[in-house]
């Protein structure tokens, strides 16, 4: 529980140093509220890291300005109903300042090229008229229109002097960028400010700073980060192919003057995790490759992927380059340690071949190998008193379904493991089900890897058909079948282990949190004879309902299975933990924040009273302030010590 978090690494311009977050609990004698942040700087050379943000709150985000004098970065600091601001901190020194009001809430900003301003994304303040009536008690809401529009801001950095983005109209701004002059910001934008519309229903427009709007690209499937060349003459984005695409791992680009976009990721069986422009007009890009990480430069007009970064035993998800191109900075995590800061200096690129000597290459198909891609090196450490403790042993396997489909997954076995013997197994689970678990440090209050394998567990996280690492068909190979052959997946898994010697077949454990308490939820009822004990982390019971409840039933119908429960009420049933009650047998501990509005509580609500009414063994915890996922120290500490008990109790063999 004292593990230090690293995050959000940010490289100079001129690639000499490195700016990151780091995030510790608070200590228990302060008052219930999420992990304190603050900004540390090490040496691109490294060295002793060095504390530049004091204070007892939360900032993340640091962006160094194009000159590399200053650092710009999100911090909310107070009470609970304070706003997340932006603050510059020169870094020649001096004291930080708040370039936003307190009354503004910012969610994102971007730099503009020269500097000179700052682009900020925040919602509409309340009118002083709407305060009023609600502090009279006229404070009902009318859904889907009762929505502040999510704005872009321009703020002038010496003046302070913000100004309304208004080619941006109405529509609410989620990623953006800037043109490379300044003139302009490319956004993805959707109708409303919904968290659906934010998934589902977005689309790419050009906002001059001066003049109307303009749509590049119309509502296609899920988009994510989008960034603009420096030669202004394309618009990149991480997106998926269609409406049903569940993630948003492939790399498209389209002229910044409109025109037809172009994948560049094709079929390649990768999950792109982050992009941003070199200056020689490659793109890097960081992806997920089954259970590693690599970072590629990829040529648009050629075609061709070049590794640049050794793909193990690091795992990452985005990085940080320089303004040259030559280094890279992320945070990076292992299977023995937590994620830190690594960085990376790569050979000088070769020129860029003239126009028209480029041979055209099939889209997403061709990758350059280097001799001998550099590995990261790391710069920081910021556990050391993790490496005296025990750890199980961490490997990849892979399996065959009962379709003769490869899976892959990670194993852990306790450091007290000796083959020829059976030991206890608990499989966990991983949400989305877009997602995947990759080879770094598998241990957290919700995934307790490490701890369970020091308790004598065998420890298996699967990456089933419907995850994501492994290209579009296989994030779409669970389409139309919720439950089925994705859930038998992790079956064949079990059954690989126990075949193997591994395990006991008896006491077998399963836990996951939000879709992967789904997964739980449907294992200790439908599947109950398979598992000895279950964990489920606010998960769905029944999908009929859960539709009426979320913050997202589009993208929870149309990626996750193409099919909507409404069209397809006895197959959601029939794959609901509420429509297999008269299997349910195994003993459920249900954990749920009585704030999450992704899978709201009456999904708990709803198990805890069907597992009692079938007399099955069951403990239900509900954690106040909490959403989808916990974020207080002292819940996670009593959600991990009640997991860890309930696997004991029912796993171990005196039980």
């Amino acid at each position: 529980m004292d593990t230090v978090t690293v995050s959000n690494v940010a490289i100079s311009p001129d690639g000499g140093s490195v700016v990151f977050q780091r995030t510790r609990w608070r200590p228990a004698e302060a008052a219930p509220g999420p992990a304190w942040s603050n900004l540390w700087r090490v040496p691109f050379s490294g060295g002793d890291p060095r504390r530049l943000t004091m204070a007892d709150g939360e900032d993340h985000s640091p962006r160094f300005s194009p000159d590399g004098n200053r650092l710009a970065f999100l911090a909310k600091r107070g009470d609970k109903d304070a706003k997340t601001r932006v603050l510059i901190l020169p870094l020649a020194g001096g004291e930080s300042f708040s370039l936003t009001d307190e009354k503004t809430d910012v969610a994102a900003f971007e730099w503009s090229p020269d500097g000179s301003r700052i682009a900020f994304a925040a919602v509409d303040r309340k009118t002083e008229e709407k305060e009023k009536e609600e502090k009279a008690g006229k404070d009902w809401k009318v859904a889907d229109q009762d929505l502040r529009p999510r704005r872009l801001w321009i703020v002038d950095v010496v003046s302070g002097k913000a100004e309304a983005l208004a080619s941006l109209g109405e529509l609410s701004a989620w990623q953006f960028d800037w043109a490379p002059d300044g003139s302009a910001l490319v956004a993805a934008a959707s109708e409303k400010n919904r968290v659906d519309d934010s998934y589902m229903l977005k689309r790419i427009v050009v906002l001059p700073i001066r003049g109307d709007r303009r749509d590049v690209v119309p509502v296609v499937g899920k988009i994510d980060q989008v960034a603009w060349s420096k030669d202004g003459k394309t618009i990149a984005w991480l997106g998926g192919v269609d409406a049903s695409d569940p993630s948003t791992g492939s790399m498209l680009i389209v002229p910044a003057a409109g025109g037809t976009p172009r994948n560049l990721t094709g079929t390649r069986e990768e999950t792109a995790q982050s992009i941003s422009w070199r200056p020689d007009g490659r793109l890097a890009v960081t992806a997920v490759a089954g259970t590693r990480t690599t970072a590629y430069h990829v040529d648009p007009a050629r075609g061709t992927w070049e590794q640049v970064v050794s793909p193990g035993p690091v795992v990452w998800t985005a990085s940080s380059w320089s303004r040259d191109g030559s280094r890279a900075a992320f945070a990076g995590s292992t299977s023995a340690s937590p994620a830190d800061v690594y960085a990376v200096s790569l050979a000088p690129a070769p020129p860029a071949a003239p126009e028209g000597t480029r041979k055209k290459k099939r889209k997403g198909t061709e990758t350059a190998q280097p001799s001998s891609p550099p590995p990261p090196r790391r710069l920081v450490s910021s556990n050391a008193d993790l490496d005296a403790l025990p750890r199980g042993t961490q490997e990849t396997i892979r399996w065959k379904a009962r379709d003769g489909l490869e899976i892959e997954g990670i194993l852990i076995r306790p450091a007290t493991f000796v083959e020829g013997t059976r030991s206890p197994l608990v499989v966990i689970v991983h949400g989305g089900p877009e997602s995947q678990y990759t080879d770094g440090w598998l241990n957290s209050y919700g995934a307790p890897g490490q701890a369970l394998a020091e308790r004598g567990f065998v420890v298996l996280f699967p990456n089933y058909r419907g995850s994501t690492g492994r290209g579009v068909e296989y994030a779409k190979a669970d389409h139309g079948d919720l439950g089925g052959e994705e859930f038998t997946d992790l079956l064949d898994g079990v059954d690989h282990l126990v075949s193997g010697g591994w395990v006991d077949a008896k006491r077998v454990g399963i836990m996951g949190g939000s879709y992967g308490g789904y997964f739980t939820a449907l294992g200790v009822t439908r599947y109950s004879d398979r598992f000895a004990a279950g964990v489920n982390f606010f998960g769905i019971s029944s999908w009929e309902s859960f539709l009426g409840q979320t913050d997202i039933p589009a993208e929870n119908s149309l990626v996750h299975w193409a099919l909507w429960c409404y069209d397809h009420a006895d197959l959601c049933r029939e794959r609901s933990a509420i429509g297999n009650l008269d299997r349910a047998r195994t003993p459920t501990l249900i954990l749920q924040g009585a704030e999450d509005e992704r899978v709201p509580k009456p999904q708990s609500d709803e198990l805890y009273a069907a597992l009692r009414w079938k007399k099955v063994p069951v403990e239900y915890v509900v954690y106040p302030r909490e959403g989808h996922g916990f974020r207080e120290r002292g819940h996670r500490l009593d959600a991990l010590a009640r997991l860890l008990g309930w696997m004991e109790r029912y796993l171990k063999p005196a039980s």
